[in-house]
């Protein structure tokens, strides 16, 4: 079989959420590129399924038209808000502030399952004449060359850009090399997700819960309303914590399901419809470079989910937009050296990096069950305290008080 070779400005490995909506950005700007995948679509990703309102923004930037058809798919639902529990079973709910400012009708945040969504997406990056779109094509290695980067795929075939943007997720063996990051197990989160079908008492409005409890902190079990009556049931926690304490993960899960007071009637009539599966999640540790020559790190590959939230989708939607961006600057300039190429760095941490910042010092607080009780208990009876974590979901400035001990007291006494 003779050898394939490929020419483009920019190579896109992974077509998830980042690599997508990098490949969308590029092609509003006129720039060709190659969307490679190693399996071809759809398929399921392991995810909590949760679609952020950083998604929403960056689809309503790309194109608006977009975001009004994504609204109208019949596989989402329009999520409103966050509800929460304490390990108490004390529950908290926290509307989504909604800035939208293209229709009402677009909530601030979805739930869906990954499968259809990044169906989706690749159907929209397919009709596009800009983007090459390469499935079943697994990049397996890399080298920089004087004028551009070559490719190597596992059939063989090679691909010459004059960049890549390495988005192809958690397991991206591009994580380490080029890209020099090594996650620890205080740093990784280990997630079980299984659907279920007939759970109750979901929110009105579609809110995504997050259940605080006892045997799990810092971590959290969760349910994800989706159409059709079904739930994306799942739990995380730190692989640390889970080695240290000798957890089974998947027993706390249906121990959650099968004894947790506030949960168990909840599956009385349920069905699980899918077996459990696994997947890791790399928590944002601290600042890391995700640049060097000739190339960019985005999303999961770039370590940036968020360790309180598990926040991964939107922080991908983000580096899809500001990897475009550095690709336009680089490709004018003909300037791919490390020092250019590092203002994409400093896009993406100006945009994000005080929340990461903030999150990653929230967990020791609330690895504490009497205290995460008590905040939630008198932030029910509280509309000033309410405002404040609705705030904090949104807003740097009020998130910034969730990592400080004064903000604890001050709740606890009653402040």
């Amino acid at each position: 079989m003779n050898q394939r070779i490929s020419k483009t400005e920019v190579c896109i490995v992974g077509a998830g959420p980042a690599g997508t909506i990098a490949a969308l950005f590029l092609a509003k700007k006129g720039i060709p590129c190659i969307l490679a995948d190693k399996v071809s679509f759809p398929r399921d990703k392991i995810c909590g399924d949760g679609i952020s309102g950083w998604v929403v923004s960056v689809l309503a930037e790309l194109d608006e038209d977009l975001l009004l058809k994504l609204n109208k798919q019949p596989f989402l639902l329009h999520s409103h808000g966050l509800r929460l529990s304490a390990p108490s079973g004390k529950m908290l709910d926290l509307p989504f502030l909604d800035s939208n400012h293209i229709s009402t009708d677009i909530p601030p945040g979805y739930i869906c399952k990954r499968i259809d969504f990044d169906h989706f997406m690749l159907e929209e990056a397919k009709a596009r004449p800009e983007i090459d779109v390469m499935e079943n094509t697994e990049v397996t290695g890399y080298s920089i060359q004087p004028d551009g980067i070559k490719l190597e795929t596992s059939t063989g075939d090679i691909i010459h850009a004059s960049m890549a943007i390495f988005a192809n997720g958690a397991n991206s063996g591009f994580m380490k090399d080029p890209g020099g990051i090594y996650k620890t197990k205080r740093h990784t989160m280990t997630g079980l997700k299984a659907y279920f079908k007939g759970v109750t008492g979901a929110h009105e409005k579609n809110y995504v819960e997050l259940h605080f409890l006892e045997k799990v902190l810092p971590g959290s079990f969760w349910i994800f309303p989706l159409p059709s009556g079904e739930a994306n049931v799942g739990i995380g926690l730190d692989q640390e914590t889970i080695t240290r304490k000798k957890i089974s993960l998947k027993k706390l899960m249906f121990d959650a399901i099968e004894k947790e007071p506030h949960i168990k009637h909840r599956f009385s009539g349920a069905a699980q419809i899918s077996p459990v599966q696994a997947y890791n999640l790399p928590l944002w540790d601290k600042p890391r470079k995700i640049s060097w020559e000739r190339y960019l790190l985005a999303g999961d590959t770039a370590s940036l989910v968020d360790p309180v939230t598990g926040e991964g989708i939107g922080h991908a939607a983000l580096c899809g937009m500001f990897s475009a961006i550095q690709a336009e600057r680089a490709i004018k300039s003909n300037d791919f050296s490390p020092g250019s190429m590092a203002q994409y760095d400093r896009d993406v941490y100006n945009k994000i990096g005080k929340e990461l910042r903030i999150s990653s010092k929230v967990p020791r607080f609330i690895r504490h069950a009497w205290l995460f009780n008590a905040v939630v208990a008198r932030a029910v009876n509280s509309k000033e305290l309410q405002e404040k974590l609705m705030l904090a979901m949104t807003d740097l400035e009020a998130r910034k008080e969730l990592k400080t001990p004064w903000l604890y007291m001050k709740v606890l006494m009653g402040f």
